[in-house]
């Protein structure tokens, strides 16, 4: 079974897997109509607006240590700012994008909940209505690597370059992290509320997860290739039957020549099931059997080798 879901507007149903992650943090079970469910981009590994980036092992980390914390607002420490709860987050490489520092493109993707209350209604509308979208993280690290240098405490100042090198600094040994807040201007460029969880695939992926799995929900975008994909193939399914229509026709005229005897309806038994490549053997091998048995002669030819008279041959 294939569904498909609209990814501009229910970006907050949760799936029945998506509430088993939710009820661990919850002191009775929740049911999904209580809860608003979104997804984030909490960070990457591209170089950030202060000229820092994490690596690919910190964000590693991060996918781990992320999972059960809170969202707040502007990193404030009081409770009355905590707004949402993070249950599950995956490390996503996209092979289609690169950093600007020439790497594989890599980033932290999460998905948090919010209760359905009077107090969060405000909330929920503005991240539905994309007022609340940017986000930052907060998390601590045992060391920052300068990409001049190598080193972890130098004088290379970030931003500026150096022999033409952008110096920036690896963020490495990440120890806890916090929490994530809505912010006005984050520090990482593409860190905020996206509208699916799961990440686009190419068509070989659409193909192996049909094949594989009973059940496929495709978001828009991933429908649409498939469907794509689908009508390529319907017309290059009529262009490769007229194309075996056109080999059948050859092959019929090859036994005709070759193979007179044969009856049309053995003839036509016989090329019913053949592929296309068979029928282009099949082709080939009768058109050289003809071309052996039936030689061609020029115009020109003469069984006398020396005939300088009367060309009587082509009189009228």
């Amino acid at each position: 079974m294939i569904k498909a879901y609209n990814a501009e507007s229910k970006i907050d149903i949760p799936e029945s897997k998506d509430m088993e992650l939710i009820n661990r943090y919850a002191l009775r079970t929740l049911s999904a109509d209580e809860v608003f469910c979104f997804n984030i981009i909490l960070c990457d590994n591209d170089i950030d607006r202060d000229f820092e980036r994490f690596d690919e092992q910190s964000l590693k980390v991060l996918e781990k240590l992320i999972v059960g914390k809170t969202g707040i607002l502007n990193h404030s420490m009081k409770s009355e700012d905590q707004s949402c709860r993070t249950y599950k987050a995956e490390l996503i490489k996209d092979g289609t994008r690169k950093t600007a520092d020439g790497n594989a493109y890599m980033y932290l993707k999460a998905g948090c909940y919010t209760v359905r209350s009077d107090k969060n209604e405000s909330l929920i509308k503005d991240i539905e209505g994309g007022i609340k979208k940017e986000v930052s993280i907060s998390c601590s690290s045992g060391k920052k690597v300068c990409s001049i240098c190598g080193s972890a405490a130098c004088n290379h100042i970030p931003g500026r370059k150096y022999g033409g090198k952008l110096c920036y600094k690896t963020i490495s040994d990440i120890t806890d992290a916090y929490e994530w807040s809505f912010v006005a201007v984050p520090a990482q460029r593409r860190a905020g509320v996206t509208k699916a969880f799961t990440k686009e695939k190419n068509m070989e992926e659409l193909l192996k997860s049909v094949k594989s799995e009973k059940s496929v929900t495709f978001n828009e975008a991933e429908l649409k290739m498939l469907c794509d994909y689908l009508d390529t193939l319907k017309e290059q399914g009529v262009d490769g039957e007229r194309y075996r229509e056109m080999l059948k026709a050859k092959a019929r005229k090859g036994f005709a020549l070759a193979i007179p005897e044969l009856e049309a309806d053995c003839v036509d038994e016989i090329l019913k099931f053949a592929s296309s490549s068979v029928l282009e053997t099949l082709s080939s091998a009768l058109e050289k059997q003809v071309s052996k048995s039936i030689p061609a002669f020029s115009q020109l030819y003469s069984e006398e080798k020396n005939n300088n008279t009367s060309n009587s041959e082509f009189k009228f």
